[in-house]
């Protein structure tokens, strides 16, 4: 879950969805740039993720009274349909199929397992939480070989390294990259004592 302080969290709650409100909303206008009128019922728009999540699971109850069918199939209608966001699109989970490491997941999102994670939490998606995990283990082999190689160069000297992959990580990668870094030169420092 999310944390009240964590930075990283509150960029991630930020971040934009695209999606469609399946009722007209009076006063919500403003949402698409028009003040003072209603949303209207098949706009398609982009919400941040909190509140994106808050529509999409508040169900609308029915007014009329006329059958308890109608009543629960009005029920059944969240306020907002949530449609896919480019970070998790068929294209995006292709190239984590075929070679995770050569996406750009700072480019698709700064945030990029933030966001999985809170699309996760909304919709329970195994498929995606397996590919995701699987493609996080597959990085982090290389994030760790980046990272001892950085730590195995003393003073400039030494191994060199590619560079394109270490900007391609998002935000948490960057962190276990930084870490691993301070991990392999404190292994080599405590092994030479």
């Amino acid at each position: 879950m999310s944390s009240y302080y964590d930075l990283d969290d509150i960029l991630a709650d930020a971040e934009k969805l695209p999606c469609s409100f399946n009722h007209t909303v009076p006063g919500l206008g403003y949402l698409e740039g028009n003040p003072g009128k209603s949303i209207k019922q098949g706009t398609n728009i982009e919400l941040p993720i909190w509140l994106c999540g808050v529509l999409a699971v508040i169900h609308t109850h029915s007014s009329s009274a006329n059958t308890a069918s109608a009543a629960s199939q009005d029920d059944e209608t969240p306020f907002v349909s949530l449609m896919d966001p480019d970070f998790i699109n068929e294209k995006v989970k292709n190239a984590l199929k075929s070679d995770s490491t050569s996406l750009d997941l700072h480019k698709l999102s700064p945030q990029y397992y933030k966001m999985v994670e809170r699309w996760c939490n909304l919709f329970e998606e195994r498929e995606l939480v397996e590919l995701i995990m699987d493609s996080l283990k597959l990085r982090s082999f290389e994030i760790n070989n980046y990272a001892s190689n950085i730590a195995g160069s003393s003073g400039g000297k030494g191994k060199h390294f590619n560079n394109e992959f270490i900007y391609t990580l998002d935000e948490f990668e960057k962190r276990l990259f930084k870490e691993t870094g301070e991990s392999h030169k404190l292994m080599r420092q405590w092994l030479k004592e």
